[in-house]
């Protein structure tokens, strides 16, 4: 199946409730070749950079963003539509989960953060977080964690594994300013330097030395170092090339799949995908981005962007 598909074809029959004009665009995902079905041993959706927060469009024409608030929760809620209809076996948000006022209230926050969690608690299965910058303005580390929901062992932590369909998926932690482990909190932090601590980087060694699953890594900011043009600097993890060192000598790694840079972006390196999807808070509806990534039985993956996403079919590497 080689061809623009219409979610309708390639993804199932799905309904998405009347919600004007805002929801009349068709999803469509890019021209990949899918696997079959019965070939799929794990399925799953995410998405990134929500930003839910009732505020005025924000420009930062430095970045080329156009922010428009005001519409995440409704692109959330038309992900999730579109993700109860697909049989997936979890779904995941890669970070800024929520954003704040700029005079805001710690508790006028967490109510943001406790409404787009019960957004994302609409999806029909096992739900997961990626620590983002922008979860940890006005709040602490514990307010975040203790208004939203890991499934599992993962819940009430930020940096965590799990195993589905046979893939081990890990989830990164990156929003710390130093290697001793100081967690971004209350808005005190620096953005532009982000490090997964010396305590989480020996936690990673140990993960990547247990079990013989292929793996995918989840992180926030991005691990792509060499990208820095045309992706600045600040949007990369400062201890990058330590944890790119780690998971190129497992053997294990088939993907990276990171936020943050709200463009989005994909890169290759010594036969790990790295695909950095768009933020679903820029631009205005019908304009959304969101996607379904299948694993297949020989380990490639296959990353369906669906409405303005990009898709990608990540080969795996073969040896010799």
């Amino acid at each position: 199946m080689k061809r623009r598909l219409f979610i309708q074809s390639a993804l199932g029959a799905f309904f998405i409730p009347a919600a004007g004009e805002l929801f009349a665009k068709t999803p469509v995902i890019a021209d990949i070749e899918l696997p079959k079905p019965e070939n799929v041993i794990s399925k799953f959706g995410f998405v990134t950079d929500v930003h839910y927060v009732v505020a005025p469009t924000r420009l930062i024409p430095k970045e080329d963003s156009v922010r428009v608030y005001r519409d995440s929760l409704a692109k959330l809620r038309q992900a999730i539509d579109l993700f109860n209809g697909q049989n997936l076996d979890f779904a995941i948000e890669l970070g800024d989960f929520k954003d704040c006022n700029d005079n805001g209230t710690r508790e006028g926050t967490i109510a943001y953060l406790q409404t787009v969690e019960a957004e994302f608690r609409r999806f029909n299965g096992p739900r997961y977080h990626v620590a983002g910058n922008h979860d940890f303005d006005k709040i602490t580390y514990g307010d975040f964690v203790s208004n939203i929901t890991n499934h599992g062992d993962a819940n009430g932590r930020m940096y965590y594994s799990f195993v589905s369909g046979g893939v081990k998926y890990i989830v990164l932690d990156a929003c710390y300013n130093n290697a001793e482990g100081e967690h971004y909190a209350l808005g005190k932090f620096d953005w532009t330097k982000a490090v997964v601590p010396d305590t989480e980087v020996a936690w990673l060694k140990k993960e990547l030395a247990f079990g013989k699953e292929p793996v995918i890594v989840f992180t926030h900011q991005l691990l792509n170092y060499w990208d820095v043009n045309p992706v600045p600097q600040n949007f990369i993890i400062y201890n990058s090339r330590e944890i790119i060192e780690m998971l190129e000598k497992s053997g294990r790694v088939l993907a990276v799949l990171s936020g943050h840079y709200h463009k989005g972006y994909y890169s290759r390196r010594n036969g790990i995908h790295y695909v950095v999807n768009q933020g679903m808070v820029e631009r205005p509806l019908p304009h959304n981005v969101l996607g379904i990534v299948s694993v297949d039985r020989d380990h490639n993956v296959y990353v369906q962007g669906i409405y303005d996403e990009r898709s990608h079919v990540c080969k795996k590497a073969r040896a010799g």
